[in-house]
């Protein structure tokens, strides 16, 4: 390029590598400043270059004809004695696919080159965008992990321990019948019993009992109804009170064991 001196460029107008440079905003001689501020050709020619470099910093570049008169004065510049015989010019070519690579329309100047703004090509962009799209999915889903409400607990299922026969201890009440059974749920000790044809005292209520080999005898409560279960008390030892006993007692406020049993069996393990 020749350096424009003091009485302005040797042209006459701004050269390409200077109209490249004020469209950037760099700084021109004094000389190249003082013509593009009273030169119209040349301020379009700026402006020209500025839309250039914004439109290829843009993300979406959405090709234009030309302005009318264009290819007039570049069939002049290019020797055309007549300029109304520069072909006709092509019509504007579709957008690029959001993912092609566009051609580079920039100038081959060194000043160009050197002025040209870098870019990221989409190509190169999409699996840096893929990532973060992964990365936040992964995000959201163990946000959403961590927000969700814990299960469910299962329940627990009972553990039967030991069973019995309850059988009649007199011939008045041959036909009376049950089965007792000890289950275990999650420490939790009850005694399940079933009664078939035991009537309860008129006078009376009947009650659970367990007893052991020396006389000793464990408290279970009144009983109401055939199927009856008990919470057993967590300190009983159930291999020494291991024979299950119902009894008719009466209403007279004694607490000890009526001796009139009804059914009885010893519990043996499961």
């Amino acid at each position: 390029m020749t350096e424009p001196t003091a009485a302005g460029p040797p042209t006459g107008h701004l050269d390409e590598d200077d109209a490249v440079l004020a469209a950037l905003g760099d700084p021109l001689a004094p000389a190249a400043e003082q013509h593009l501020a009273g030169c119209a050709r040349c301020r379009e020619e700026v402006a020209g270059w500025a839309r250039l470099t914004a439109a290829r910093g843009a993300e979406d570049v959405e090709r234009q004809a030309p302005p009318a008169g264009t290819w007039a004065r570049i069939a002049a510049e290019v020797g055309f004695t007549d300029p109304g015989t520069a072909p006709a010019p092509a019509p504007a070519p579709a957008p690029a696919p959001a993912l092609a690579v566009v051609p580079d329309p920039a100038p081959a100047g060194p000043a160009a080159r050197r002025a040209r703004p870098r870019r990221t090509p989409l190509l190169r962009r999409w699996p840096l965008a893929a990532a973060a799209v992964l990365g936040l999915a992964v995000g959201v889903g163990a946000t959403r992990w961590a927000d969700a409400p814990d299960p469910a607990p299962q329940a627990v299922r009972p553990v039967v321990v030991s069973s019995t026969t309850l059988r009649p201890l007199t011939a008045g009440d041959a036909a009376a019948s049950g089965t007792a059974q000890v289950t275990d749920e999650d420490g939790a000790v009850h005694l399940h019993l079933a009664l078939r044809g035991v009537a309860s005292p008129r006078d009376g209520y009947l009650e659970a009992w367990l007893l052991d080999a020396d006389g000793g005898l464990v408290s279970l409560g009144a009983l109401a109804g055939d199927e009856v279960t008990v919470a057993l008390p967590g300190d009983v030892d159930l291999t020494r009170f291991d024979v299950v006993d119902v009894s008719r007692e009466p209403l007279d406020g004694d607490p000890a064991h009526s001796a009139d049993s009804v059914l009885r069996g010893t519990l043996s393990a499961a």
